[in-house]
């Protein structure tokens, strides 16, 4: 059907046999790179379709990461840095037919279009903003059959695509005339999909659910010990206003994994004090806007609400409706949610409890922190001295 209406692209779609499936179908990244080389279509995975202005964008994008990065191998090897690529690899399990899971990996640029805090200056920008039908290149679609009960199939896939990644640092692809580097600067995703990727043995999804348990904690965090209860000092991974935690200090100390990933064939960044667990990367929007910024977001808007008594919590919850509406009117946002309600901040029961988003949609974190912002302008700056309640606005913006 795509074909017929001229939809499809002329990928190459190549086949591999798992333990669970014969010719299972995938993309090579060589693939894609060499359609949008050839085609004039590198602006979706550098920012710019031009030859010589991604070379400078690239050159210029190595000068800097090299401040950050001194010791990633692409600076101990004979490789010219304007033609290599920077891109990251990304997991998420999502859901296909019938609900069940289904693992889509796919690669993308780290410069594209920018992001909304992009000015008109000439500088690097991120790759934030478009279609990420555009942006994002497909590697394979697993349904969970495939992988549930045979591990085996779903390292298979990571052992193809950390080969392809090395041999494309390594050796790079001719394309007219060209030769292209890709370097993949790491792995991303929301915390089930780095714990099963990176084999860790450490991850949040073994995070305490109880105050006493028959065997300890291990910890909840791949780069550092937090939360692990066998340790010499208390490491409590809940502890995150203080400037100096006590997991920074355990950045690196404990290997995370038993037996290595495949990804950890990719050629990346050795510096640092850790075991290769830095090659996998937290994702902003899954520990932000569907984590930590729904906690803070729902206790801010909570704490604000007392400067709108003596109205009635029915009449508060109203007032701030309209309000957070009306902005969304005047800046042409769509609310996912379209009433702010004690049951959607966690605190339907008493404002005794700990507030807590109770959305699932990451966006509507950002739409509510830009509509508090605007809130808070009105309602609350030159309305009150009162330090806490400016701290909220602070922390908002």
């Amino acid at each position: 059907m795509f074909r017929k209406f001229g939809q499809s692209l002329p990928v190459k779609i190549s086949k591999v046999d798992l333990p669970t499936k014969p010719r299972f179908p995938y993309v090579r990244f060589s693939d894609w790179l060499t359609y949008l080389v050839e085609h004039d279509e590198m602006q979706h995975l550098t920012g710019t379709a031009n030859l010589s202005d991604m070379q400078r964008s690239l050159s210029v994008f190595w000068e800097r990461y090299r401040c950050c990065h001194p010791d990633h191998e692409v600076y101990h090897r004979d490789i010219p840095c304007e033609m290599v690529i920077p891109v990251a690899w990304h997991g998420d399990e999502g859901r296909g037919h019938k609900k069940k899971q289904i693992m889509i990996l796919s690669t993308h640029g780290v410069l594209g279009k920018g992001s909304r805090g992009d000015d008109t200056s000439d500088r690097l920008r991120l790759n934030m903003l478009g279609n990420t039908f555009l942006s994002h290149f497909l590697f394979s679609v697993m349904p969970i059959n495939l992988y549930q009960d045979s591990p085996e199939s779903f390292f298979k896939m990571l052992e193809i695509q950390a080969e392809e990644f090395k041999t494309l640092f390594n050796h790079g692809i001719v394309i007219r005339g060209q030769r292209y580097y890709v370097a993949c600067l790491g792995c991303k995703g929301d915390a089930p999909w780095l714990a099963k990727s990176g084999r860790f043995d450490r991850a949040f999804t073994r995070r305490p659910t109880r105050a006493t348990a028959r065997n300890p904690c291990q910890g909840i965090c791949h780069q550092c010990l937090a939360g692990k209860e066998d340790w010499e000092c208390d490491v409590p991974f809940e502890e995150l206003g203080s400037a100096f935690p006590a997991w920074l200090n355990t950045m690196g100390v404990l290997k995370a994994f038993t037996a290595p990933s495949p990804l950890l064939e990719i050629p990346f960044d050795h510096g640092g004090n850790d075991h290769g667990e830095g090659f996998w990367k937290f994702d902003l929007f899954h520990n932000w806007h569907l984590g930590l910024g729904k906690n803070f977001i729902s206790s801010a808007v909570c704490v604000i609400m007392e400067l709108l008594m003596p109205m009635s919590l029915d009449e508060t919850w109203q007032f701030l409706t309209r309000d957070f509406l009306d902005y969304c009117s005047r800046c042409h946002e769509s609310p996912y949610h379209k009433k702010l309600s004690g049951s959607l901040f966690g605190v339907e029961c008493s404002f005794k409890d700990c507030p807590e988003g109770g959305w699932s949609k990451g966006d509507f974190t950002r739409l509510l922190h830009r509509w508090f912002e605007d809130f808070c302008s009105r309602k609350v700056i030159g309305h009150t001295q009162d330090p806490f309640y400016l701290k909220c606005v602070a922390w908002s913006r």
